[in-house]
């Protein structure tokens, strides 16, 4: 490894904001819904809020971080969204967690593409799936403490969890601007002379890239309908529970506790199904992404109809818990196999970006669609629908695994 520190830093920053992620978003849902009294319908605009605000500057913030600096990209990302976290936690009104939503979504897009261009960089590996992988893995784990953190806090108060993810994320936001290494990335002079026509060029030059290659072509599908799928599942599955089935009585445990214990359930069957992977991967050297990732969302789509159609508490939770876990083993297998179809360094953070860009068209259009389904429905109704809008990346990913067998076939039959 070329750069063993950059490695300790990376797996710094999965830890911090994860952690930070953990705490916010374990009461976050329980939150809107209790607190600031939001319906299905105002749950699902705030993520088109979220989205809208992504969709709009993540091609442009990318462009940043390849034309400027990858690591002063995560700064400004960290900062925006802990100051996100701490406006809706304040201040619990309707109109300001869309706005708060907004400065999240913002945030988000200086982050996106950049962590992993950044640390690709820096270590220029041609095993980077193990370094994300040990990435999720070390997140899982710090997010399980975040859940623990969140749910006693929320029982001080039910926003204080918010407020003080919002603040740690700023205090790290200066942590990387000051610590972090970045030798791996050098902008040429001549784009830091003409920074919006070299962002133009860029942008163009990452397009093309993405046009000319079959593979990058189907990953942009990919992201547009994991985009449609997700807005609706992220949204409806605490409601879910919430509404149509009553929680165990145990003890004393309120909706705050049980929403955190679910979670935190969800992470640790994923911390053994990562590592399960990772140690495959060490023991054999490669791992066969495409295949994976097929079977992965194959898994997914029946994980999510069954949970939204369970009559039981407990099938409930385990449809739910199977969703879960494969949603985050597949996305560092499918960020690592995306890097690798990016051959240009120096484009990487924009191509990413774009994908970044697609899945949020596809959470902008997935809200108000999924909405209608439960305008006219319910909430089962809505989960249903965005299990079948995911059916079709299954069908994707058997193409280009057959493509990827076609090609290993052709050499041995001229041998």
């Amino acid at each position: 490894m070329k750069n063993p520190f950059a490695y300790r830093m990376y797996l710094l920053y999965s830890a911090v904001v994860s952690f930070a992620m953990a705490l916010m978003s374990t009461v976050a849902s329980v939150y809107y819904i209790r607190t600031v009294e939001m319906d299905a319908f105002q749950l699902l605009m705030t993520g088109f809020a979220l989205e809208m605000s992504v969709f709009l500057f993540e091609i442009p913030t990318g462009v940043v971080a390849d034309l400027y600096s990858r690591k002063r990209s995560m700064a400004i990302g960290l900062l925006l969204v802990g100051c996100g976290f701490m406006l809706e936690g304040m201040i619990p009104l309707f109109t300001v967690v869309l706005a708060a939503q907004v400065l999240w979504g913002v945030g988000y897009t200086f982050l996106s593409g950049a962590d992993q261009a950044w640390i690709a960089d820096e270590l220029k590996t041609k095993r980077l799936e193990g370094v994300l992988l040990r990435g999720t893995q070390i997140g899982q784990m710090f997010s399980l403490l975040g859940m623990l953190a969140g749910v006693l806090l929320a029982n001080i108060t039910l926003n204080l969890p918010l407020i003080i993810s919002g603040l740690l994320l700023i205090g790290f936001s200066l942590f990387v601007v000051l610590l972090f290494p970045e030798t791996g990335f050098t902008p040429s002079p001549a784009r830091r002379r003409h920074p919006w026509r070299s962002a133009w060029g860029t942008f163009q030059t990452g397009l093309g890239a993405v046009r000319r290659s079959t593979i990058l072509l189907a990953a942009l599908w990919i992201s547009l309908l994991t985009g449609l799928y997700s807005e609706g599942f992220d949204r409806l599955w605490t409601l879910h529970l919430l509404e149509n089935f009553t929680l165990p009585g145990i003890g004393n445990l309120n909706e705050v506790v049980w929403i955190g214990l679910i979670n935190a359930g969800a992470l640790v069957l994923n911390i053994l199904v990562v590592e399960g992977i990772r140690r495959r991967m060490d023991r054999t050297g490669r791992l066969e992404k495409v295949w994976v990732l097929l079977m992965l969302n194959g898994l997914l789509v029946c994980a999510i109809v069954s949970f939204a159609l369970a009559g039981q508490w407990w099938f409930a939770l385990a449809t739910y818990w199977a969703a879960a876990v494969l949603r985050k083993t597949n996305e560092p297998i499918y960020s690592a196999w995306l890097n690798e179809q990016i051959r240009d360094s120096r484009l990487r953070a924009t191509i990413l970006s774009t994908q970044g860009q697609v899945t949020s068209l596809g959470e902008i259009f997935g809200g108000p669609l999924v909405g209608a389904v439960v305008w006219k429905g319910t909430v089962s109704a809505g989960l249903i629908a965005s299990g079948v809008i995911l059916a079709p990346v299954v069908f994707l990913y058997l193409l280009l695994w057959r493509k990827k067998a076609a090609k290993r076939e052709v050499p041995s039959r001229s041998a």
